[in-house]
């Protein structure tokens, strides 16, 4: 089978696309056919180890010293399964689903093996393998911060970075909770958070927020480019700022509560660019460049 590997931490010079064995499930194990592989902000800092200098180190030893310890790459993605072991009982072949591998990765191929007890979600009626694809990293990081408990209706939200996975999720979370969304990105793509629910927009290249009077029951920084003493300010009394340099955990629970805020018309997938497999390197260049609107990902099968 094809696979997308990569030998070496490193730019989108450093991924080759080779021919590999195809994976055999054991007995608690799904084989699936994979249709979409996701580009997540994750797989550019694992990739390229671009990270603090604090955390290469134990970037390294978590993941591979020299290179990614597990050669194919890709943690989140989307397929259907083929074939089960016989103490699957969740899931059955033809069953169209999308999951979040993060430390394994190996979702960049045109198989790939989960344990049942993996983070994996069946893919909505409404949604596609595209669109689904990107879910289990960019929808379940934005409501690891942006949920029921942490959004109180007509909240006033201020979204920091909205134009890329997270925030473009984080608009549409917030909004769905009841929130009054404030999205923070360039001018180039307001249209975008206007048309998935923010109420006000601000271009960070021509204006900083925290130098107006304006109050926030929540900020969140998808970035990780503010510090909390910075917009301290800004913040009601009671307010919290919150950031994706915070670690999130992954639950299936939350995918399955995602599954049902899709359901209901309050979540959708902004797709900037899909390519096609033989484009790997060009679909992670876009990525890492760090310009991408919502998600970017590449088709496995066409």
């Amino acid at each position: 089978m094809k696979a997308v590997i990569q030998n070496r931490y490193g730019d989108a010079s450093t991924l080759e696309l080779v021919e590999v064995n195809k994976p055999t499930p054991n007995e608690n194990e799904l084989l699936i056919e994979v249709f979409t592989a996701n580009i997540a902000s994750g797989d550019m800092r694992i990739n390229t180890l671009e990270v603090p200098f604090g955390l290469k180190t134990i970037m390294r030893l978590v993941f591979g010293f020299k290179g990614p310890r597990h050669k194919i790459r890709g943690i989140s993605g989307s397929g259907k399964v083929v074939e089960v072991g016989k103490n699957v009982t969740n899931y059955k072949v033809n069953d169209q689903v999308y999951y979040i591998n993060s430390m394994k990765a190996s979702c960049m191929a045109e198989f790939l093996v989960l344990r049942e007890k993996a983070i994996i979600a069946p893919i909505p009626e409404v949604m596609n393998f595209e669109t689904a694809a990107p879910l289990a990293f960019g929808a379940m990081s934005a409501y690891h911060f942006i949920n029921s408990k942490s959004i109180s209706q007509n909240d006033k939200v201020l979204i920091y970075g909205a134009s890329g996975s997270l925030g473009t999720y984080a608009i549409q979370l917030a909004t769905f909770f009841g929130a009054e969304v404030t999205a923070v990105c360039s001018e180039k793509n307001h249209e975008v958070v206007v048309a998935l629910g923010a109420k006000h927009v601000i271009d960070y290249t021509k204006h900083d927020f925290t130098d107006s009077n304006k109050k926030y029951d929540l900020i969140f920084d998808t970035v990780a480019k503010l510090k909390k003493a910075d917009v301290k300010a800004s913040l009601t009394s009671g307010g919290k700022y919150v950031s994706s340099r915070t670690p999130t955990s992954e639950n299936i629970g939350r995918l399955l509560e995602i599954n049902k805020i899709i359901e209901k018309g309050g979540l959708k997938t902004y797709i900037d660019h899909a390519y096609p497999l033989d484009q790997y390197r060009e679909a992670h260049e876009h990525v890492y460049n760090k310009h991408k609107v919502g998600n970017v990902v590449i088709n496995i099968k066409k």
